[in-house]
């Protein structure tokens, strides 16, 4: 396994560092991605930057929508496409699609990374996938636990990938505060070409 730092690696790195200084500063900013058509690679979102690749990382609210967005599309040839429209999926949501795409062979691994921490990668070779991010809006009032707090602009996205039986699906969650009100966390999810590797949690360097 290479552990090279990349130029991808060191905007994720960015992208978590400015996530940390969030209790210490505000307002915060959103991170914005403009829209991409991405191949084999890694997708990396860095205040508002955008790396073509086939792994989507979002700021998403500790509180999920009510009504988790995605579709799984089953193929004569036995592959399926996957698209998540609600890239704010909870744990517990990810478990249950975990459920159906394993009913169709596929590996789905699901993993709590500690923050500031990363999976180590490559897990496996990435499999093309499509992602297209953008900001929710203006923060609802983060009282009674609903949407992002006063000040945090969130992003969203899609995700979408076609999977044959034997390949697999990744999701990473790190909880990146832990403060009441900020309560955010960042959402990984990418696919793997066949049965993907278990994750080795590794310190993720800060941006020089």
């Amino acid at each position: 396994m290479s552990t090279k730092t990349t130029f991808e690696d060191r905007l994720l790195a960015e992208l978590r560092h400015e996530i940390g200084l969030r209790e210490a500063a505000a307002p915060a900013v959103a991170f914005v991605a403009r829209r991409a058509l991405v191949t084999r690679g890694r997708l990396v979102l860095a205040a508002g930057a955008c790396a073509a690749a086939g792994l989507a990382v979002v700021l998403v609210p500790g509180s999920p929508a009510d009504a988790p967005a995605y579709a799984v599309e089953q193929h004569d040839d036995g592959s399926v496409t996957l698209t998540i429209e609600d890239m704010s999926l909870a744990p517990d949501d990810q478990h249950r699609l975990a459920e159906r795409l394993r009913a169709q062979g596929i590996h789905v691994a699901i993993d709590e990374v500690p923050a500031g921490e990363q999976c180590a990668q490559p897990r496996g070779e990435l499999l093309p996938s499509y992602f297209e991010g953008h900001s929710a809006g203006k923060p609802r009032s983060a009282e009674g636990g609903q949407g992002a707090p006063e000040g945090v602009t969130v992003l969203k996205g899609t995700f979408k990938t076609t999977l044959n039986p034997g390949d697999s699906l990744a999701f990473e969650n790190t909880k990146e505060s832990q403060g009441a009100k900020s309560g955010l966390r960042l959402a990984s999810v990418y696919a793997v070409s066949g049965e993907i590797a278990a994750c080795e949690p590794v310190r993720m360097e800060p941006h020089p």
